[in-house]
């Protein structure tokens, strides 16, 4: 070892062999004493490197993870949210759940999850084009992101049930394919595929997970993905703890954009009251 090797060193210039004159003796002193300071000058600087190396990891770590343009194509916070889309200049209409304002879509159904026992909402999933998406948000620090460590923690989570989970790099982050072990209704034992996909806003965390034709059709998945993209986050001004998750209420009556309807129907555009407009159930 080198540190032994170094110590008995040491140790023999500090004997007088008898043999050795005292100015040969200062001589060899002086030489263990410059190779001990080197050796402990490259150890230092193994330790500082290892140190700075940490603190990076550290730091990537906690780093925000989201989409390089989403200010631009979201998700969105509350304060950045276009009130026009496209070029036609018309209001794009949103459901509002609370923290999540979703887009509306033609034929789209919404889900809310509650639990039983606290009455909560706990998530909200979105069916369209027989896929599936659904929302979680939550608090998160100001100057800090939580996807990078809650997407380690899953795939940890995933792989000690005996799935596997892999990374991608997609348009909007880095995601986890995930195969997870399920149980059918007939009893058989088998494997479910999802995608885990996340976002750090301001001070906000939003958590996807994609199912359904999305995995597998890309036009799906480009559909599933604008309505993701879509989804404005409304963190509010309360102070909540990180990871704390942000209150979903059941939507109001008419959704944001919903007025342009009455304002179309004034001017006399043509409005097909037949359209389908969002159906909401409720999930217990």
């Amino acid at each position: 070892m080198r540190g032994r090797a170094l110590t008995m060193g040491l140790f023999d210039a500090f004997r007088r062999p008898k043999s050795t004159p005292p100015e040969q003796e200062s001589k060899t002193a002086d030489v263990a004493d410059t190779v001990d300071a080197e050796e402990l000058h490259e150890e230092s600087d193994a330790e500082d490197t290892a140190d700075a190396d940490e603190e990076d990891a550290d730091e990537e770590l906690h780093a925000k993870s989201a989409p390089l343009d989403r200010r631009e194509k979201g998700p969105f916070d509350s304060a950045e949210a276009p009130e026009t889309t496209g070029e036609d200049g018309k209001k794009q209409p949103r459901l509002d759940l609370g923290a999540l304002k979703l887009p509306v879509r033609h034929g789209m159904q919404v889900r809310l999850d509650v639990d039983d026992k606290t009455k909560r909402i706990m998530s909200v999933t979105v069916v369209s084009e027989k896929s599936t998406l659904q929302l979680q948000a939550f608090a998160a620090p100001r100057s800090e992101g939580l996807w990078n460590v809650v997407r380690g923690q899953l795939q940890e989570s995933i792989a000690a049930q005996g799935g596997e989970a892999r990374e991608l790099h997609t348009e909007i982050g880095r995601e986890l394919l995930a195969k997870i072990p399920a149980t059918a209704k007939d009893g058989r034992k088998g494997f479910r595929l999802a995608r885990f996909a996340g976002v750090d806003g301001p001070r906000w965390f939003l958590r996807a997970v994609i199912g359904g034709k999305a995995l597998t059709d890309e036009e799906a998945r480009a559909h599933i993905v604008s309505l993701l993209r879509g989804v404005v986050v409304d963190r509010g001004e309360e102070p909540l703890p990180p990871r704390e998750l942000l209150p979903l209420t059941p939507p109001k009556q008419q959704t944001e954009g919903a007025d342009g309807a009455q304002d179309a129907a004034e001017k006399g555009e043509d409005i097909d009251p037949f359209e389908r407009g969002p159906e909401i159930t409720e999930v217990r």
